[in-house]
């Protein structure tokens, strides 16, 4: 082995302690003083303030089995020659092809470069550097690692905003529901976290309606996952706690040596969100004020769109609610009103009569979707997901109603397209599931038109008949043909 590659004029220092958090190294070479002059030369490597912990194989065996134990890896420093002469090599093929890793920064070390030339192993293999253990001083495999750790770092920022991206992008397409609206900001979170330099813990709380109490919405970074949900007081550190009131107090911001709080105004509600970055690895630039800034604006002005529809929802809700009520202190009115009324409502004593006036009363609400199921002009799977889409979307309101009406009316809407042997949309509903109010309003749909058209009784016998354990349930069915020359006279 090389002098120069033993580092021997050189100053090491084997007992530096490293940081907490590290760049993991993975080593592999047949030769074990290898692996202890590689280590005592980057001993006090530092890099944003991450030390590096290394991991050691001494055959492309060994090697598969450690990049698989440690997909997270920054760099590979991988000797060629080893139990085979292409050992390296073929490390080097299994990590990008098989193991399916396109980060870890693989520098190529040889003392053989005769056996694997420099030209042919960059053409043919996905390798980052080369180098010639006969030429690799202390200070060229300090830049060799600083370099590819700057590359493996921007990667893996572009990575993650790309994650983040596509949350934010799934998202989008639908902001009006809550779950979506979680993956949206977290997305925002996660990007931000990156942009700004790669905070170790970015986390987006909001206040309750007396802002009393900041609960973590999204986080990104250490604890993630522990910190979605709780109370922001109780998961930052203490000296962005002793800021925290008085960023809320003024609704602004306060930048500390590594840590970030920002107060994200509301307007639609006395209180708002409150942002903080904490383990930055970099000081903050004005362009990173500026960014933070459209953050808290914009990420708060989408989350108050969507309090604004909920609070619609539920205002919504509560008419329907109120119109039910009424409708059924004026019961026999309503029936009197109604063809369609009277119909589901004789249906629903045939099967239920404890349900009769509520599905009665549903039928006011099911009526008034009927716009909104004409969305597609004809009946193929695609098209009529669509229009279920749209009515669930368009109907989310009814899902907070309270009253029993209000509640079967939703569900007939969305139970409209579902079959009594499991074959329907969306959800594939078999049998019982599927509520026998929806049963009974679908019908009075179907009977009403076909007794509009003047369709003979026998003509929907002969159509219910073929209906029977397909779109409803056989029992149901039966007793609906019993009652149908009365049906037909309501």
């Amino acid at each position: 082995m090389s002098n120069q590659f033993m580092f021997a004029d050189e100053a090491s220092q084997q007992n530096t302690k490293l940081p907490t958090e590290y760049w993991k190294i993975l080593i592999v070479d047949d030769e074990p003083e290898v692996h202890a002059v590689t280590k005592l030369a980057l001993n006090d490597f530092n890099f944003l303030g991450r030390g590096l912990k290394f991991y050691s194989a001494f055959s492309g065996e060994e090697a598969k089995k450690l990049i698989d134990e440690h997909p997270d890896a920054a760099i590979l420093l991988l000797d060629v020659v080893m139990e085979t002469d292409d050992a390296g090599l073929q490390v080097a093929r299994y990590i990008r092809e098989k193991a399916d890793n396109h980060f870890t920064r693989i520098i190529l070390r040889t003392g053989q470069p005769g056996q694997a030339p420099e030209r042919t192993v960059i053409v043919n293999y996905d390798i980052n550097d080369y180098k010639s253990k006969t030429e690799l001083t202390a200070q060229k495999l300090f830049t060799a690692v600083m370099s590819s750790l700057r590359s493996y770092r921007d990667i893996m920022s572009i990575d993650q905003s790309r994650h983040g991206l596509e949350k934010i992008i799934s998202a989008s397409t639908n902001l009006y529901a809550l779950q979506p609206m979680n993956s949206f900001v977290d997305g925002l979170v996660q990007q931000l976290s990156w942009v700004i330099g790669g905070a170790k813990q970015t986390l987006y709380a909001t206040a309750n309606e007396e802002g009393t109490s900041y609960k973590v919405l999204a986080a990104h970074g250490e604890d993630s996952q522990v910190s979605v949900g709780q109370t922001l007081r109780s998961v930052i550190p203490s000296k962005a706690l002793a800021e925290l009131e008085n960023v809320i107090a003024n609704h602004g911001s306060f930048y500390g040596d590594d840590f970030v709080l920002l107060y994200c105004r509301s307007h639609c509600r006395a209180h708002g969100s409150v942002l903080f970055i904490g383990g930055r690895s970099r000081t903050l630039t004005a362009d990173d004020h500026h960014v933070l800034q459209l953050f808290a604006e914009n990420v708060q002005l989408a989350q108050d769109n969507v309090v604004c529809l909920e609070d619609s929802d539920h205002f919504l809700a509560r008419l329907a609610d109120q119109l039910m009520l009424h409708n059924a202190n004026h019961f026999n009115n309503v029936l009197d009103g109604s063809r369609e009324g009277r119909i589901a409502y004789r249906l629903s004593q045939a099967v239920n009569a404890d349900e009769a006036e509520a599905t009665a009363l549903a039928w006011s609400l099911f009526a008034q979707a009927r716009p909104l199921l004409d969305c597609a002009s004809t009946a193929v799977a695609a098209n009529e997901t669509t229009c279920q889409q749209r009515v669930a979307r368009s109907l989310k309101a009814l899902t907070h109603g309270q009253h029993d009406a209000t509640q079967k009316a939703h569900r007939a809407l969305m139970e409209r397209l579902e079959r009594w042997d499991g074959l329907g949309l969306p959800e594939g509903k078999q049998g019982s599931d599927i509520a026998l109010s929806t049963q009974v309003l679908l019908l009075t749909e179907q009977l009403v038109d076909w007794f509009k058209e003047e369709t003979s009784d026998a003509d929907i016998k002969t159509r219910l008949d073929d209906e029977k354990g397909r779109y409803y349930s056989p029992e149901f069915l039966e007793q609906a043909l019993k009652l149908l020359p009365e049906l037909r006279n309501l």
